[in-house]
């Protein structure tokens, strides 16, 4: 038992040494005559097809899309394919038994590419320590996993945050090699979610990916087109938060202002609860600007709508102010002519199946004339039905526009 256990191990001892050192073999002869830095392709009768790149790319984890910056962020690799003419020795017959090899990405030719919407790091290809390796199989066929964060720009439309869905792109192009020499393709749809990675994001969820291969002239001579790929992810914030903590209290604020006819004017604390509301709106206000992008392209209907209340509360606080000195007014102070001119016909259009209401003094006659107290009176009429329309116009907005 012990003899029969010790002709194993020194089977596979010799084994290990003997593929070993054909590796090595292997790899010595393959790099004798190669050169990273040239397009691993040959050429038939002086001329040579251009080498074809598959690619698709895998998200693990979407960080998220900062709203201030417009920067997506996001954790991805890539799978690349190609054939390379070169390195491979599926016809030597002595490694034969030899069907892959793990080789560093600088021993071999990869695809110098760009992400060139990356606010960071635009090269794809990661050097020094963090270099990746590459698989290579004995037909020539390598494969690639090139990982990276992302940090891409990314154009945000706030017009209906927080109910927004966005779409940003990851521009991927190849720079210094025109399609004549390769172009990119995509494997499949070109982009997916990492089943075993992907990490779920708690502010976005995303709708939608696509891949969208083109090709882009050469800035400098438009005789050269250089192959790109697009990818493109669609975003929509997930609303329950936002809800909580913006939606609810807004609606709160804007119907709290309705409660201003219900203090009566000769209490002091009417003036004061809409200086408190109007404080309020403008905090609130802020709060919101905070997250927006300092742009002036595009207006959030929610910072619009804030905005509206704001208006409302600074003409309910002016109404009130005049409501409130109309009280200390006595029934023996006359409202001045541009006063009556500007409410007697509203009184009268009121009052149109009515006779005018006649006093006698003395021997004169004197038509019935409006008084302060029911200046006050149209006045927090007309606040009522402003209050009213501004609920109506906000809820509509909110519920047909933005959600």
């Amino acid at each position: 038992m012990l003899a029969s256990t010790l002709v194993v191990f020194l089977l596979t001892v010799s084994y290990c040494n003997g593929n070993y050192e054909k590796q090595r073999m292997l790899r010595q002869n393959l790099s004798e005559h190669y050169n990273p830095e040239l397009l691993p392709i040959l050429e038939i009768n002086n001329s040579s097809l251009p080498l074809q790149i598959n690619a698709k790319l895998f998200i693990m984890a979407l960080q998220g899309l900062e709203y201030k910056t417009q920067i997506l962020t996001a954790s991805v690799f890539w799978y690349f394919t190609w054939k390379d003419e070169i390195f491979k020795w599926d016809h030597y017959l002595e490694y034969k038994n030899i069907s892959r090899l793990t080789v560093k990405a600088s021993d071999v030719w990869v695809p110098e590419l760009y992400i060139v919407n990356d606010v960071r790091k635009m090269p794809i290809r990661n050097t020094g320590d963090n270099e990746e390796y590459v698989i290579v199989k004995s037909n020539g066929y390598m494969t690639w996993f090139p990982a990276k964060e992302l940090q891409t720009s990314c154009a945000v439309d706030v017009s209906k945050y927080p109910f927004d869905t966005q779409a940003c792109t990851i521009r991927m192009e190849a720079w210094y090699h025109d399609n004549k020499s390769f172009f990119l393709n995509t494997i499949g749809s070109g982009i997916e979610t990492s089943d075993a990675h992907f990490v779920e994001n708690g502010e976005w969820d995303i709708l939608d990916l696509s891949a969208n291969p083109f090709q882009y002239q050469d800035y400098a001579d438009n005789s050269s087109a250089y192959s790109s790929i697009h990818y493109t992810l669609i975003l929509k914030r997930r609303s329950s938060y936002h809800l909580i903590t913006t939606a609810f209290p807004f609606v709160i604020l804007m119907a709290l202002n309705l409660f201003v006819s219900v203090i009566p004017t000769e209490c002091g604390e009417k003036l004061g609860f809409c200086m408190s509301q109007f404080l309020t709106m403008i905090v609130f206000l802020t709060l919101i600007a905070q997250d927006m992008p300092s742009s002036s392209l595009m207006i959030s209907y929610l910072t619009f709508l804030i905005s509206l209340q704001i208006l409302v509360s600074g003409i309910t606080i002016l109404i009130v102010a005049i409501s409130t000195y109309l009280q200390t007014r006595t029934l023996e102070d006359r409202p001045s002519y541009l006063v009556r001119v500007i409410f007697s016909p509203i009184r009268y259009f009121q009052d149109s199946n009515r006779k005018k209401r006649c006093t006698r003094v003395g021997d004169s006659r004197q038509e019935g004339f409006i008084t302060w107290l029911e200046i006050d009176r149209k006045l927090n009429c007309g606040l009522n039905i402003l209050l009213l329309l501004n609920v109506i116009a906000t809820v509509s907005i909110f519920v047909f526009v933005i959600i």
